[in-house]
């Protein structure tokens, strides 16, 4: 990948790289029938406003609605009117000033890898990000990127110098702006070093009247806090400036299965506190002999063979049984993004239903939750490719207000724990979601009832008193910032906070 920082992109060649066939390009907006026109129909409008000159596309062909009008989890379908394809972020200022002044409700869309329709907009404008995706610089000081820049990109560009980001999500086919937008969970990465959010130097933004600003902990540092995990409420994060750290050249993981949820608790709580290895977790698969198996990774350079006596000490008898596998550094962390690949080009994966669950649970909590759950879950609760996640976090690492953490939790340690649930076959099931929705809320109660809070990239259906609860005591604070942000209220209407 190039680093050098591209110029603005011609029509001809904006349409050359998307591989666009027939577009239909907007030229305005209708103030009365509330709906983008053509140029030919422009002329017969008596109300029209017209678009201001782009450097990219804004297109409302049939097939660039379609793509935008559900995510991956095929839950909500929202169709927009019109689609940005921004040749710079001049375009998108442009575009939200424009959104602002006309009351149309503006939706940035990366890889389109949400779960219940947080990049979605019913008769809005989506901001397709990814085509900005300039890597502007890498080196020991940071990674300077534009916001639709892919992390697996950016992770391979990375380690060409021997660098890593810190926080690594499971999936990386995912945008830079997204998941700082949802917080970004480092399953990856070390389980010590918090979200993606808290690796964020520098971010520039475009507020919800086309306000182009940079902040940062000392610079406009209110947007920075509402930005980062903020769900796109106050502003379109176009560009960040991110940590990186020195990578190792290998990964070994060990395996060790469980067949009682204590034992398991009790084992990677001690190697948790010790704090040897670089990830720590479990995919959980209920109903078997061993329902739960952890998954400790040490990361380390050639010629550095980790010794499983040391790392494995004073655990359970079973853990004598562990077996590990070896990888390239590249290769562990793009893991579960190939295997969703491999889903993807063989099962049909993009088409499946996935009402996914994922709740963060207080360290005193934890072991009788998961043993609650597990004990109510049945075959089409996970589906055919589906499964559970369990992982520790270091609660002092995550210091971002808008990414809810469990309040007054006992010990050093919250859990995420996830059902990540899809359906048995392809296309629209409105009944099965329903039901898994249901279920999602049912989940969600019982964490709230032991202080347990929701990460939002999951399908839960939320009532204003729910969000309320959620943001608690930065509620408040969060509705100050959408009013001075946002204040025609336009921005990223899918999560339904405001």
């Amino acid at each position: 990948m190039s680093l050098t920082e591209r110029g603005p992109v011609s029509r001809r060649r904006f349409l050359a790289r998307w591989g666009a066939g027939t577009v239909v390009l907007v030229a305005g907006f209708d103030l009365v029938a509330r709906q983008w026109v053509t140029e030919a129909a422009a002329a017969d409008s008596t109300s029209f406003a017209a678009a201001p000159s782009l450097d990219g596309t804004l297109t409302f062909d049939a097939e660039s609605l379609a793509a935008n009008a559900h995510d991956q989890g095929n839950i909500v379908f929202r169709t927009p009117c019109a689609v940005l394809r921004p040749g710079s972020v001049r375009d998108i200022r442009k575009m939200v000033a424009f959104c602002s002044d006309h009351g149309i409700e503006v939706a940035p869309a990366g890889a389109h890898h949400a779960m219940f329709g947080q990049p979605l907009v019913s008769g809005g404008l989506v901001i397709e990000t990814r085509s900005l995706n300039t890597v502007h610089s890498i080196g020991t000081d940071g990674a300077d990127v534009d916001a639709g820049v892919l992390w697996k990109d950016l992770i391979e560009a990375a380690y060409e110098q021997g660098l890593t980001p810190a926080s690594i999500t499971s999936y990386t086919s995912t945008t830079v702006g997204g998941t700082l937008s949802m917080g970004g969970i480092g399953m990856m990465s070390s389980y010590q070093v918090g979200a993606q959010v808290d690796h964020a130097q520098r971010l520039q933004v475009v507020t919800g009247e086309g306000h182009q600003k940079w902040c940062s902990d000392t610079q406009n540092s209110d947007l920075f806090e509402a930005a980062l995990a903020g769900l796109g409420q106050c502003g379109v994060i176009t560009r960040a400036t991110l940590d990186l750290v020195p990578a190792k050249q290998s990964a070994r993981t060990y395996r060790i299965g469980y067949a009682d949820i204590p034992t398991f608790f009790q084992d990677i709580r001690v190697l948790a506190n010790r704090g040897e290895f670089d990830s720590l977790g479990s995919i959980p698969q209920p109903g078997t002999a061993q329902p739960l198996t952890l998954w400790a990774t040490v990361f380390h350079n050639t010629g550095e063979v980790p010794d499983a006596s040391h790392l494995l000490r004073g655990l359970s008898p079973v853990a004598d049984t562990a077996a590990f596998e070896d990888y390239g550094y590249l290769d562990y962390i793009s893991l579960v993004t190939d295997m969703y690949d491999a889903f993807a080009a063989n099962l049909d994966w993009d088409a499946k239903v996935k009402p996914w669950s994922d709740l963060f649970l207080p360290d005193g909590a934890v072991e009788e939750y998961v043993e609650a759950m597990f004990a109510s879950l049945t075959p089409e609760d996970l589906g055919p490719t589906g499964f559970g996640l369990i992982f520790p976090m270091l609660r002092s690492s995550y210091g971002r207000p808008l990414l809810r953490l469990p309040s007054g939790a006992s010990g050093p340690w919250v859990w995420l724990v996830s059902v990540l649930t899809d359906s048995a076959r392809s296309g629209p099931d409105p009944d099965f979601a329903s039901r898994m929705m249901d279920r999602n809320y049912r989940f969600y109660q019982d964490a709230a009832a032991v202080g347990g809070v929701r990460y939002p990239h999951g399908a839960c259906a939320f009532t204003e008193a729910d969000w309320q609860a959620h943001y608690g005591s930065m509620w408040t604070r969060f509705v100050s910032w959408k009013n001075e942000y946002d204040p025609n209220g336009i921005l990223t209407p899918g999560p339904g906070i405001f």
